[in-house]
């Protein structure tokens, strides 16, 4: 089974994340960085498709 990681944030800082994320694919900063270009686009999907949850008490910024 592969690895990954999650992160917990307020809804205020997923939006935050998401407008970043946002500006950085409009402005193609992958392609710019020389970063791979579907794991790229595979974040953007992935943070596009996140779920609600309850935060934990370590979340900071609640």
């Amino acid at each position: 089974m592969k690895k990954g990681l999650n992160i917990e944030v307020t809804s205020s800082q997923y939006s935050f994340l998401y407008e970043v994320l946002m500006e950085a694919y409009s402005n193609d900063v992958a392609e710019q960085k020389g970063w791979d270009v579907q794991t790229f686009d595979n974040l953007v999907d992935n943070v596009c498709q996140a779920t609600e949850t309850n935060l934990s008490n370590s979340v900071k910024g609640i």
